[in-house]
């Protein structure tokens, strides 16, 4: 396999406040993933690789948001493609010392995709946060309608007292965390 020279980012969703926009409880999903895909792009730069922000703020219907997002990543030479997003379950009002967790979704767990996903759900999970381990789903327009590989990273549950409170602490934590692993495994390739 080769090394990831060029990888596309984005912030699911439309900006908080919009049609489309993200889940909402103890963090704001919108606005989170977009701080976190600003900082994912900044450090992937600073570490040689080309990235690109390919995040929406203009559509006018979740799919309309996703051919957007799609369309933006396709018209990029890159070699990987990922979606930064947040969780929701049912509201927990008190906390209990343990989170929720990461995931990692992808439509197989194929070639760099699957190492990828593994590699990114065990550096969020050393920030403190549960591993919940990598998906599969072939149900997801993103995983399905980009060209390249790509993974659909969901950060910590939005809901969940304890996921929000680690990662109001660690926000930048997990930015690294993700550059981190395509370093690591650039680094393996």
């Amino acid at each position: 396999m080769a090394k990831i020279k060029a990888v596309t980012v984005h912030g699911g969703h439309n900006p908080a406040g919009k049609i489309a926009s993200g889940a909402s409880d103890y963090i704001d999903e919108s606005r989170e993933n977009r701080i976190v895909t600003k900082k994912v792009v900044h450090l992937l730069k600073k570490n040689g690789i080309k990235a690109y922000d390919c995040t929406v703020n203009n559509g006018t219907s979740q799919l309309d948001v996703l051919r957007k997002i799609c369309a933006k990543c396709n018209s990029k030479v890159r070699d990987i493609d990922i979606s930064i997003h947040f969780n929701s379950a049912d509201h927990q009002r008190k906390r209990d010392g343990k989170t929720m967790g990461t995931e990692v979704w992808v439509k197989n767990n194929s070639a760099i995709r699957g190492e990828l996903a593994k590699r990114i759900c065990g550096r969020i999970s050393k920030v403190g946060f549960r591993n919940r381990g990598v998906k599969t789903t072939s149900a997801l327009w993103f995983l399905n309608k980009t060209t390249k590989p790509a993974l659909l990273i969901e950060v910590c549950f939005v809901s969940d007292p304890d996921d929000a409170a680690l990662y109001k602490k660690r926000r930048d934590d997990v930015a690294k965390a993700i550059v981190q692993a395509i370093l690591d495994y650039n680094k393996a390739h």
